[in-house]
C-alpha cells in the first residue's frame, strides 16, 4: 500500500464524515421538535437536556472529525506533493 492510496482513503473518509456531520447538523436544526418529542418520550428528557446533549454531540463529533480525518488527510496531501 502506497501513500497515494492512503491519501485517497483519508480523502474519501473525510468527505463522507463531513457529509454525515452536515446532515446531522441540518437535521438538528430542521427537525428539532421531532427530536424533542421522540427523545423526550423515550428517555424522559427535557428540551434543555436534549439541546445540551445535541450541542455536545456535534462539538465532540467535530473535534474527532478534525483530529482523525481532516488533519491526517491534509498531512498526506502535503507529504505526497
Amino acid at each position: 500500500m502506497n501513500l497515494e492510496i492512503i491519501r485517497e482513503f483519508f480523502g474519501w473518509m473525510t468527505l463522507i464524515n463531513l457529509g454525515l456531520f452536515t446532515f446531522t447538523a441540518i437535521m438538528c436544526m430542521v427537525a428539532k421538535s421531532w427530536i424533542h418529542s421522540v427523545h423526550g418520550k423515550l428517555f424522559g428528557l427535557s428540551q434543555e437536556a436534549i439541546n445540551a446533549f445535541l450541542y455536545g454531540y456535534l462539538g465532540v463529533y467535530k473535534i474527532v472529525f478534525i483530529t482523525f480525518n481532516l488533519i491526517p488527510w491534509l498531512a498526506l496531501v502535503i507529504i505526497t506533493k
